[in-house]
């Protein structure tokens, strides 16, 4: 009996030892949001984070180990841990605000093989530039047409208008289809955080997608029992404008809720030039101000949500209105008794446009298990612009309306969106998508004068992606999509212009074909599309990564059945009833090599369209009254390579410099006998620096800093049918900024300077272009952001 008391006694530790465990836990970010995709080792073991965030280490012997947690970011966890027992750990990361100082997050350290580069709300803030597109222009290869001083599109390498999705917690943002003078209804500053996708973005957003994606997030959930906001104030030289943002959140346990407003009042902008010239005529700019550019425009942001264990829900409710003119030296008739100062800059007179964006998002997120969710989304967007400009008759015959008589052109654009989309983690980290969407147009018209019919239009959409996490170091994703869409124009027939052309001498024939503003069009589009792309960690320093993949686009209402005169593009633009989808082929790398005080990266990419969708001068002559030249909507074989290059460099602790380089290289493979033409608003090449320099903490001043920068444009001599050769320019900014510790509040302030040597630039993307209209001169822009 002694002999086996010893034998168990000896054994206990032997099966202590032996003994496995399991550890087990979750990471999320300080407001409790899970953190998908994170990496997470112990020793030799490497993990990514599912959908709520979660990890499992099974089959652990007992002893010390490691146990490092990293997300982009976010600071980084490295702690030793000690199991002698089974573990259930919970992990809350803090951001990186090192990182999120930056405007732009190196894209290496995403979780997605995509071509994704992150902004934050703090630098859409302190880079404001007067609209939300021009804010993004530091990002590489993002460029902004302007119109004016308060409004701009975006473009991604080139591409613009409906080549471009805009998406705001899951809805595509609506309403780009109008043309060049018609900007983008987001306001900056109640934007929380911006990814822009280059490449291929067609699979999970379709149509519109075929340039990039701008994704805007706006659903971070604030902290338990929370209440905080923020109070901005800015104001600028160049249109004397001033403004203020007010932003407040809060969060009991399990709701809460946001309201943001921002509110600015801008008068008629400068320019460093005195005159410009349209349609042949010499217009004098007094006083080196565009007459009548003045505007106002009111932002209100409103959000509810629910957030509770497997179940998350978040309406948001917003509402964008801008007021603003347009210059009256460019619109109808040139007449240089329009532009003469009347002494009044804010004064907003006709013509002007008047745009409201209404729109309802409810989201819901449910984790139906461990390794699935479920979300949904639906939307509503209701675009209303109007365009006045007092009743001048083109016609002999047209009498003024009786009601609302100055209203030229009216679009009522009505959107319904529905989408769902289930995610399920399998093991050995892969991740599957699968998605169905579903859009309903109506868009309604009014006024006296006629561009674009009414119309319906509806589409569905299917998608499936799956992605692999072989290991901490590889990745790679494929995804499929199937689209079908249905578009109804109306007729419209227009008896005033009949009988002015029968009047001038046409026959009825002519004069009937040309009173035949639209006809009517019922057409079906379809397409499928596919992808594939990896991303690789070659070593601890660089990363590779490549998209491969088909995009599309169906064409819009006004590029089917526009025929009109469009006095915001300065000309008769046509539809083409027998346009057809584009299609092309995208194919995206890039290289990024980073150290600790050195990154660069490197992003070559290639597009190719097997019929690219353009306003193509005709060469005959409009008989409308102050027309000009037809230019009717058609398709070409088009090509499309360049490159994006970002170098940074930190330097004796005080000092980083970087620069970002952008070429692209287009045109036409078959246009007509001339062909091979480039296509319209190609940036030319370009390339931005900036040095800055970071003091010391002063007294109340917190980590202050300046900078200096400059832009320049090499000459674009490659221009498309009806372009003008833009000359290269060079313009440079200055910039200060700190956090300043007023008693327990830290508030932020920076004061920047653009073209500072008013130099007279034209930009050869902007609406203006045309009229040898200049940018912006030399401004000063002051902003302030108080916390509360």
């Amino acid at each position: 009996m002694k002999i086996l008391f010893w034998v168990l006694f000896l054994m206990i530790p032997v099966s202590i030892y032996s003994q496995q465990f399991t550890v087990q836990g979750d990471i999320s970010d300080q407001y409790g949001m899970p953190l998908i995709g994170g990496t997470v080792s112990m020793n030799e073991q490497t993990l990514m984070s599912g959908l709520k965030g979660d990890f499992n280490f099974k089959s652990i012997s007992s002893g010390g180990y490691r146990l490092k947690i990293s997300y982009i970011g976010y600071h980084a966890v490295d702690t030793l841990l000690t199991v002698n027992s089974d573990m259930n750990l919970h992990f809350h990361l803090k951001e990186d605000t090192t990182l999120l100082d930056q405007v732009v997050v190196s894209a290496s350290g995403s979780k997605s093989v995509n071509h994704v580069e992150k902004v934050t709300n703090q630098e859409l803030v302190s880079r404001f530039s007067g609209s939300f597109a021009k804010t993004l222009e530091s990002v590489p290869g993002v460029n902004a047409m302007e119109i004016g001083a308060g409004a701009s599109k975006p473009m991604i390498r080139g591409l613009g208008f409906n080549r471009i999705a805009v998406a705001e917690n899951g809805a595509k943002q609506e309403g780009q289809q109008w043309g060049a003078d018609h900007g983008l209804e987001i306001d900056a500053f109640s934007t929380e955080e911006v990814e822009v996708i280059k490449g291929v973005g067609t699979i999970e957003y379709g149509s519109d997608a075929i340039g990039g994606v701008i994704k805007i997030n706006n659903e971070k959930v604030p902290q338990v029992h929370s209440f905080t906001g923020n109070a901005t104030f800015f104001g600028k030289t160049v249109n004397d404008s001033y403004g203020a943002s007010v932003q407040v959140k809060a969060r009991e346990d399990n709701f809460f809720y946001k309201f943001k407003v921002t509110a600015q009042d801008y008068a008629d902008y400068r320019v460093p030039t005195d005159k410009i010239y349209y349609l042949d005529t010499q217009i004098p700019i007094y006083g080196n101000r565009m007459k009548n550019t003045a505007g106002k425009n009111l932002s209100l942001y409103g959000q509810i949500g629910y957030v509770k264990n497997q179940f998350k829900n978040i309406l948001s409710i917003s509402n964008v209105y801008d007021k603003s003119g347009f210059f009256p030296g460019s619109h109808g008739i040139p007449d240089i008794t329009t532009v003469v100062d009347d002494g009044n800059h804010r004064n907003v007179e006709l013509p002007n446009q008047n745009v409201n964006h209404f729109k309802i998002i409810n989201s819901t997120v449910i984790d139906l298990t461990d390794v699935e969710k479920l979300s949904f989304v639906l939307a509503f967007q209701n675009n209303k612009r109007q365009e006045k400009s007092r009743f001048h008759t083109h016609f002999s015959n047209q009498e003024m309306p009786a009601s609302d008589p100055d209203l030229e052109l009216q679009f009522s654009l009505n959107t319904f969106d529905a989408s769902a989309k289930y995610e399920y983690l399998s093991p050995n980290n892969h991740k599957s998508t699968i998605g169905i969407q579903y859009n309903y147009q109506n868009n309604t018209i009014a006024g006296y004068g006629f561009l674009l019919p009414k119309f319906n239009r509806f589409g569905i959409g299917a998608f499936a992606m799956h992605e692999h996490y072989v290991n901490s170091k590889l990745l790679w994703e494929a995804g499929f999509r199937a689209d079908y869409a249905k578009i109804d124009i109306k007729p419209y027939y227009d008896e005033i212009l009949y009988e002015y052309l029968t009047d001038k001498g046409h026959s009825s024939e002519f004069a009937g074909d040309y009173a035949q503003r639209s006809r009517p069009l019922d057409k079906d589009f379809t397409s499928v599309n596919g992808m594939i792309g990896a991303k690789l960690e070659v070593t601890s320093q660089l990363n590779l990564g490549a998209t491969l993949g088909t995009n599309f686009r169906f064409p819009t209402a006004i590029e089917l059945a526009s025929n009109g005169v469009h006095h915001g593009a300065f000309r008769h633009e046509k539809g083409n009833p027998d346009l057809k989808p584009e299609q092309g082929l995208a194919f995206d790398f890039r290289a990024t090599y980073e150290t600790k005080d050195f990154s660069t990266t490197v992003s070559p990419y290639v597009y190719y369209f097997s019929n690219y969708i353009f306003l193509k001068p005709t060469g005959s002559f409009s008989v409308l009254p102050d027309s000009g030249q037809i230019y009717e909507y058609s398709q070409s074989k088009a090509f499309i390579s360049g490159l994006e290059w970002k170098v940074s460099k930190t330097m004796w602790d005080h000092w980083s410099v970087e620069g970002i380089f952008e070429y692209i290289y287009n045109k036409q493979l078959s246009n007509g006998k001339g062909g091979n033409y480039p296509l319209p608003f190609s940036p030319p090449m370009n390339f931005y620096g900036r040095l800055k320099y970071e003091f010391n903490d002063w007294k109340f001043f917190k980590q202050p800093e300046i900078n200096i920068n400059g832009k320049c444009y090499a000459k674009q001599e490659r221009i498309a049918q009806g372009e003008e050769i833009t000359p290269e320019s060079v313009s440079f900014g200055a910039g200060v900024s700190s956090t300043l510790m007023l008693g327990k509040i830290e508030a932020k302030a920076s004061l920047t300077a653009t073209n500072i040597f008013n130099q007279k630039i034209l930009n050869h993307m902007s609406f203006y272009r045309p009229l040898q209209i200049p940018e912006l001169g030399r401004s000063i822009q002051l902003m302030v952001q108080i916390p509360f």
